[in-house]
């Protein structure tokens, strides 16, 4: 490491010493320009006088720092974003340090259509839902699965790109409501170092440095994190440390070898907030806590290895093989909420008024993965029109294994006066003796896939293709006789249209379709290991401006997207499961990003979804009425039918910057009956940023209203999200 500093300074130094030339250097540059004076010849007693030069230091042009051009989702290679005929969200790194985003889920809240979900089925980290469908499974890293359950963080990637509907053609299984990939930073030959430290309310503690150097062929770049906080909420705090070191060798000038690690821990406390009282958040203090002080424990472990070998073999045709690694871990305390058959959570009347029953559970999920990727591009003209032809293949292997151990013991809790104490005898602190859950899952993938993009004129494109998979899934249940396995083959098409009259427009049509096998997510049970999948297609018309030269982009879509042979509950035996259930999601997005003027930068995204569930036989008791009724005709979890941000700064000088935003999202189910609801908030933010060569110091607050809200919620708990609070952020660059 003091021989990176020394680098660094070495480096730093010699652009001062630059930076102190230069002056000099436009001053004997203006000297030569000038005018000739009369007398070409002094005398040595004669005093020459020479017209004054003006030097004036330039500074950089400022970036567009909000809109992206191309993206590496929508496609097997960068394309640009109006050739791609499907909505596609790209949030730079230079809104999510606008916004401090520190956290993967804070940054796409920036994205239209998506909302953050707690977690279900046992799943935690982050939890995605996306056009009306869970997203959990869905997330990349550089466009190879990463769905490790953990909480991801900002530092290591450069962009967050999202791509909206169904899409199993490019990414297999899942894909329904669309996938987000994130897009890791890697050398780009360039050398500096910068670093951040950031202090906030509740003991907020972070810092970052992003170094970068390149010696002949060999690229190097280092990304390290360590973060320690505390939280508005009572007993919880957040501990987080990361390294992502990243290797580019050239190897040849047609061939070039990445080496990308990450490595990311961290220890917390499982948290979902507060009960739910009468189908809404019990009104108390948000910071209200309902566990117990000692027992709370929550630790992550992950490591993911990629590399990837890039050749070309002549300017038309390339060809990369991706290999990737993960290894996940979680070990967590669960503290739920749990509930009697009724659905009624908080009684109001009885021994038992105004309490509510807890549960806890020691857990502790391992994940393995190993996938290899082939994509091969061929960029040749048919028929004199241009082309590019994709093609290849994907191989995947997982294994999933799942413990869980119930406490017993837990005793009620006030909800509006909770005492909390010490832990009690019946804990569940190692997994020795009778087990709940105890399983193993193993997971294969065979794919191959065939795309093409056609220009057949320069106003008209069309894109098309398949994809072919084979999932196969094993569960091996160590405590029961329950062993499953299943397997099942697709096909996964998609076609669209582009016409673009202008470099500044572009109009699509498109047409997907996705697949939702049972082991999805690496789970199987008795009532569905046997079932086809889910099939799901996605419908959409969108279009995309360029405005002021390109400067500013405007994008607007209508869609479909509907779940047919979804499952649902057996009329004939309430244990069994059945593929005749329908859902749908209607809506349309708007969004704009980029430079309204030269020193007002914008990003402005809203969506409207009418999501409902057009067909089940399901049932459930509701958490109000404690009547059984009908998921036929309900709204889907966690769907608001309206949300939207705008983020918007403006340079008031080359040195001063403000801005800020607001984050809406109208009221959305926390149940499948539609009794429990989440109440629809708008967030107010802003930013206050002062700007020098070298450093950078930048003021964020955070729910300026101080705004009671929820972020996510079941129906059972709801979470709560932050109050007013500040961060204060010092950073350098060299």
């Amino acid at each position: 490491m003091s021989d990176t500093k020394q680098l660094c300074s070495k480096s730093g130094n010699s652009k001062w010493r630059l930076g102190a030339l230069l002056p000099l250097g436009a001053a004997l540059s203006g000297m030569a320009l000038a005018e000739p004076t009369t007398n070409t010849v002094a005398d040595n007693d004669q005093e020459l006088v020479l017209d004054d030069v003006k030097v004036k230091a330039n500074r950089d042009k400022p970036v567009n720092r909000f809109k992206a051009d191309t993206s590496t989702t929508g496609s097997k290679t960068e394309m640009a974003i109006r050739d791609i005929p499907q909505s596609i969200s790209v949030v730079k790194e230079e809104l999510i340090e606008s916004q401090n985003a520190f956290n993967l889920r804070d940054a796409l809240r920036n994205v239209s259509g998506l909302t953050i979900a707690a977690g279900e089925g046992g799943r935690t980290g982050d939890s995605i839902t996306l056009r009306g469908f869970s997203a959990n499974s869905d997330q990349y890293l550089d466009g190879v699965k990463d769905n490790g359950q953990y909480a991801r963080d900002t530092f290591f990637i450069e962009r967050a790109e999202v791509l909206k509907g169904a899409s199993s053609i490019l990414f297999g299984r899942g894909a329904t409501g669309g996938v987000i990939n994130q897009v890791f930073k890697k050398p780009t030959g360039k050398t500096g170092v910068t670093g951040s430290f950031t202090y906030g309310l509740y003991d907020f503690k972070r810092t970052t440095i992003d170094a970068e150097t390149k010696y002949q062929d060999l690229g190097a770049r280092l990304n390290v994190l360590y973060q320690d906080a505390d939280s508005f909420r009572d007993y919880n705090y957040t501990n987080r440390w990361g390294i992502a070191p990243s290797f580019k060798w050239d190897i040849t000038a047609d061939t070039d070898l990445t080496l990308n690690l990450l490595h990311q821990q961290e220890d917390g406390v499982f948290d979902y907030g507060v009960p739910m009282y009468k189908g809404r958040p019990a009104d108390v203090p948000i910071n209200t806590f309902y566990g117990y002080y000692d027992n709370r424990m929550m630790d992550t472990d992950v490591n993911v290895t990629t590399v990837a070998l890039t050749h070309r073999f002549n300017q038309d045709f390339s060809v990369k093989n991706t290999v990737r690694y993960g290894d996940y871990e979680r070990k967590y305390l669960t503290h739920l909420f749990s509930c009697p058959n009724t659905g009624i959570c908080v009684p109001t009347s009885g021994a038992n008024a105004g309490t509510i029953n807890r549960s806890q559970a020691l857990r502790l999920n391992t994940q393995e993965n190993v996938y290899n990727q082939t994509d091969f591009v061929y960029k040749k003209p048919l028929f004199g029109h241009v082309n590019t032809l994709m093609f290849g293949s994907e191989f995947g292997w997982e294994e999933y294994d799942y413990k869980s151990k119930n406490s017993t013991g837990l005793s009620r809790i006030s909800v509006f006066d909770p005492r909390i104490t010490a832990s009690t005898s019946g804990m569940a602190y190692d997994f020795s003796g009778f087990l709940a859950t105890n399983r193993l899952t193993r997971a294969q993938t065979y794919a191959g896939y065939l795309m093409d993009q056609f220009e057949i004129t320069p106003e008209w494109k069309i894109l098309g293709g398949t994809r072919y998979d084979v999932f196969e899934a094993q569960q091996i249940d160590r405590i029961s006789t329950g062993n499953f396995d299943t397997s099942v083959s697709q096909w996964s098409p998609r076609g669209g249209i582009i016409w673009q009259p202008s470099k500044e427009q572009s109009y699509y049509f498109s047409y997907g379709k996705s697949f939702n096998p049972s082991a999805e997510s690496l789970s199987l049970s008795a009532n569905n290991a046997n079932l086809p999948p889910e099939q799901n297609h996605n419908y959409e018309i969108g279009a995309k401006w360029d405005l002021f030269d390109g400067k500013l982009s405007a994008t607007a879509a209508v869609f479909r997207l509907e779940k047919t042979n979804a499952r649902t509950t057996s009329p004939l035996d309430p244990n069994l499961q059945i593929l005749a259930g329908e859902q749908r999601t209607d809506g349309f997005e708007l969004g704009l990003a980029g430079q309204i003027m030269p020193s007002w930068d914008a990003s402005i995204t809203y969506a409207h979804l009418d999501a409902e569930i057009t067909k089940s036989t399901s049932t459930a008791n509701g958490s109000v009425s404690g009547a059984v009724k009908s998921f036929l005709g309900m709204t889907p979890v966690n769907v608001p039918e309206d949300s939207g941000v705008a983020w918007t700064t403006y340079h008031l000088t080359d040195n001063w910057e403000i801005g800020g935003g607001v984050f809406y999202a109208s009221h959305r189910y926390a149940d499948n009956v539609n009794e429990a609801v989440l109440p629809g908030y708008a967030r107010l933010d802003a930013v206050v940023a002062y700007h020098q060569k070298h450093y950078d110091v930048q003021l964020n607050v955070f729910n300026l209203t101080d705004t009671v809200y929820y972020e996510s919620g079941q129906q059972n708990s709801a979470l709560p999200g932050t109050p007013v609070s500040g961060q204060l952020t010092v950073s350098f660059k060299y």
